[in-house]
């Protein structure tokens, strides 16, 4: 699922708050499901708890497995199994258009750059078509090296760079090099080509580094599990928000890869 386009400066469904980096004693009940942590380089956050808007979607989008904003009040969603993009008007609370773009499948994410619409499959194919009020078109296919041992689940932008970002849920690797943590493949709009490497890894070396370096409390090494599942580029920072369902995570993290902050997320 994807929290924010490039163009909108909000995450979908949350509100911007004011927070002090640090834990009190006082608070201290709270940590067991937080590591809310950030460092100086971040200005905001999220209150992830207390969402401004909740949205009851109709039975066709249960599967939704992408979002990406259209216009301030429309996103555009992909299911994983009907090959088709959803128009869902937010103020009308109704689904106002959909694109048939290939056959059922696997998807997981989706992006809308411009008037170009691109949709991560979970082997890392990649689809791209144009956006219109046509019920069906022709999607050209894009397959890259990536497998289905990656499972590719987060499909981004970055506009400064413009390169798709892709988040892999497992493995790590393409080649015969093994890849511990998780890894983050660019794709170039411009030349059709993905990465050789990936642009950074985020594992458990890395969080428990970020964590060890920001804590003021103990925490369950074991307990944390991190499995991208979603990723974005903040419009105004350009910082990458990271979404793990696996571990009930959002991660911040610079487009080098550096942990910024790290938010907890009900299940």
């Amino acid at each position: 699922m994807n929290l924010i386009k490039n163009t909108t400066p909000v995450l979908l469904f949350l509100v911007v708050v004011s927070f002090t980096p640090g834990c009190s004693s006082s608070s201290f009940g709270q940590h067991a499901d937080s590591l809310f942590l950030v460092d100086t380089h971040l200005d905001f956050t999220y209150d992830l708890k207390r969402p401004g808007e909740k949205h009851f979607l109709p039975y066709v989008l249960e599967e939704i497995s992408g979002l990406t904003f259209k216009t301030p009040s429309q996103i555009l969603a992909v299911d994983d199994e009907s090959g088709k993009v959803f128009e869902y008007d937010l103020r009308k609370k109704e689904i106002v258009h959909s694109i048939q773009f290939y056959k059922s499948d696997d998807y997981e994410g989706v992006e809308l750059i411009d008037n170009d619409i691109y949709v991560l499959k979970h082997d890392g194919d990649i689809f791209h078509f144009k956006y219109g009020q046509e019920k069906k078109v022709t999607s050209k296919k894009y397959e890259t090296l990536l497998h289905n041992d990656n499972d590719t689940e987060g499909l981004g932008y970055d506009p400064q760079r413009n390169l798709l970002l892709i988040a892999c849920k497992e493995e790590g690797h393409i080649g015969e090099k093994k890849i511990k943590g998780r890894a983050f493949y660019s794709f170039h709009r411009e030349r059709k080509e993905l990465s050789k490497k990936p642009i950074f890894i985020i594992g458990p070396k890395e969080l428990e580094r970020f964590w060890e370096e920001n804590k003021d409390f103990d925490y369950e090494r074991k307990r944390i599990k991190f499995k991208p599942s979603a990723i974005a580029t903040h419009p105004l920072s350009g910082h990458y928000y990271i979404l793990s369902s696996v571990g009930k995570m959002l991660v911040v993290a610079s487009p080098k890869g550096k942990i910024l902050g790290t938010y907890p997320i009900s299940p």
